[in-house]
């Protein structure tokens, strides 16, 4: 991957700066479940309605405040423009200094979901599965490459935790409250948890989300009568084998021997 200057001159600086903690992801990652995790956690803790409206969720200023980002995987799938002024980098100093909780998931799962959500629901890739898995942007090794420059910026750091989806699936309870706890929440309120986990579950995101529930157009369908064109669409672990073909998942588990090893996705894992 090329060097990338982490400047930021544009307006959306400015909501970078606001950051307590930096959620930094892939798209396809989990980040909208964490996301209405904390935001519904935020909502039944204020004893009020949930939203994805920043502006409702901060109003109080009684929890951190999250910035949600892609940042380099969105920064070189920008347009010109976008990438010249930095758009969706969090700007350098920031990066020193702001707390980062980093989201992982295998990339092998990653580029499936990522491919339906391009094709089905944004309708901005045109090939087939097995060509974005080799397109030069859109493909897996820049992804690996992409999550190798994260993990070796920020993995030392005190002030760094890296979670993945996996272990989010596997342990939820355990995993959102390590969350809790790294962005600054001390004491947790027990019965506005309980009531958050089950917001967030899985089931009840898509249900939301075909019902038209969520107050926000990135969490409505690409096309109600198409399961693939969901934003929450299966969250399955390991579930790129019913997609990819055998020389795809090769491909696949080529680019993965290059990945930095604190992840924990081995090129063979799922593959019996």
């Amino acid at each position: 991957m090329r060097t990338v200057v982490r400047w930021n001159v544009s307006k959306k600086a400015k909501s970078f700066s606001e950051a307590d903690v930096f959620l930094v992801s892939f798209p396809k990652s989990g980040r909208t479940w964490i996301r209405i995790f904390l935001y519904s956690y935020f909502a039944f803790c204020e004893k009020r309605e949930f939203t994805l409206d920043e502006r409702t969720v901060y109003s109080s200023n009684l929890f951190p405040r999250l910035v949600f980002t892609h940042d380099l995987w969105e920064h070189v799938t920008s347009k010109t423009w976008d990438r010249i002024r930095g758009k969706f980098l969090i700007p350098g100093r920031l990066r020193r200094e702001r707390a980062v909780l980093l989201i992982g998931r295998d990339p092998r799962d990653v580029i499936v979901s990522l491919y339906f959500q391009l094709a089905n629901r944004d309708r901005v890739f045109n090939g087939s599965l097995s060509d974005m898995l080799r397109h030069q942007v859109y493909g897996i090794q820049m992804m690996v490459d992409i999550m190798n420059s994260w993990i070796s910026e920020w993995g030392e750091r005190p002030d760094f935790k890296l979670i993945s989806y996996e272990s989010c699936k596997l342990d939820t309870e355990r995993v959102f409250r390590e969350i809790l706890d790294f962005i600054g929440i001390d004491k947790v309120d027990e019965e506005a948890f309980a009531k958050s986990l089950e917001f967030s579950r899985f089931e009840n995101m898509k249900n939301m989300e075909a019902g038209g529930r969520f107050d926000d157009k990135i969490l409505k369908p690409g096309d109600l009568n198409d399961q693939e064109s969901f934003k929450v669409r299966k969250g399955k672990v390991g579930g790129y084998r019913e997609y990819l073909t055998v020389e795809d998942i090769g491909y696949s588990n080529l680019a993965l021997t290059s990945l930095d090893p604190r992840y924990g996705y081995s090129p063979f894992q799922f593959n019996k």
